[in-house]
């Protein structure tokens, strides 16, 4: 697979990413008669989709195939590895905005869905701001970080099916466990794992914007009227500096600029760091503001 190219969820807050997702991120964000939100930060048709529902929760995500694979080679692939694989409808491929796709389910009940031919017009893009571009093409819409049940579970399933290589790790201490990172472009990471206590939950969501300028001005909009966030600061894995904001659709949303991408396979060595002995930290420089505790733990 190329890169990870939507997402979606559920929630009974969908309505609001019309207003947060423009206003805030300066994204396109428009609603389809069946009450999906989509939310776009570039050429492509959407790259998250928050459907109505009553609680909030990951429904799926859709993985974009390279050029030399053909669905057919990646259903063969799954096939082989245990997975039942379905050919999606027409009517499917036509919510999804794309041309073909297929899914499975992964070990802990996820959708996964690789698809070809998501819609794209070039030039479409405007965004709400001057500055309002980001980086994605062949990295993808961003990455995301999951919490899963099981981690071993979960690394052994990216790694081995999904065909994904380990970039870093970090120790963020007992309370909230290893992070471990995982690519499958030159983007540091499409995918970061988090011990999840026996559940599964979209943790956040992040888009990397084309200039610091424009991260400046969404925390500067976001922190004056949102109830949690994590202060902009370097984060260590990838080098990225980025600032964190709750949603009221379940998940957060990591905005940043900067990050080092693995333009060297051959050279790469994945790193373990122990931010939780005081040795390292996750984020160079950052302030954890929540209402009614200001001195919540910081994660990654």
């Amino acid at each position: 697979m190329r890169s990870i190219g939507y997402v979606g969820v559920r929630s009974a807050s969908a309505r609001d990413w019309l207003d947060f997702g423009p206003r805030v991120f300066g994204f396109e964000a428009y609603q389809l008669p069946d009450g999906t939100v989509r939310v776009r930060w570039c050429d492509r048709s959407h790259r998250l989709a928050i459907h109505p529902g009553d609680s909030d929760r990951l429904l799926y995500l859709g993985w974009e195939i390279g050029a030399e694979e053909s669905l057919e080679d990646v259903a063969a692939h799954l096939t082989a590895a245990g997975f039942e694989v379905t050919t999606g409808s027409a009517r499917l491929a036509a919510d999804r905005s794309v041309d073909r796709l297929i899914y499975f389910d992964d070990p802990f009940g996820l959708r996964h869905e690789f698809f070809v031919g998501q819609e794209e017009t070039a030039g479409s893009y405007q965004g709400q701001r001057p500055t309002s571009r980001t980086v994605t093409g062949e990295l993808g819409l961003g990455f995301v970080v999951l919490r899963v049940p099981d981690l071993q579970r979960g690394l052994d399933f990216y790694a081995t099916v999904m065909g994904m290589k380990v970039s870093d790790a970090i120790n963020l201490g007992a309370h909230l466990g290893e992070m471990w990172f995982l690519r499958c472009n030159p983007r540091h990471h499409s995918i970061a794992l988090l011990e999840g206590a026996g559940t599964l939950r979209l943790e956040h969501l992040m888009i990397e914007a084309t200039t610091l300028e424009e991260v400046e001005i969404a925390w500067d909009l976001a922190r004056h009227e949102m109830d949690a966030f994590v202060s902009p600061g370097r984060r260590l894995s990838d080098n990225m500096f980025l600032f964190r904001v709750h949603t009221s659709t379940g998940f957060m949303v990591c905005y940043g600029w900067g990050a080092t991408q693995v333009d060297d396979e051959e050279s790469w060595i994945p790193r373990y760091i122990d931010s939780s002995t005081g040795a390292g930290i996750v984020y160079s420089a950052a302030a954890v503001v929540t209402a009614g505790d200001p001195s919540a733990e910081v994660s990654a």
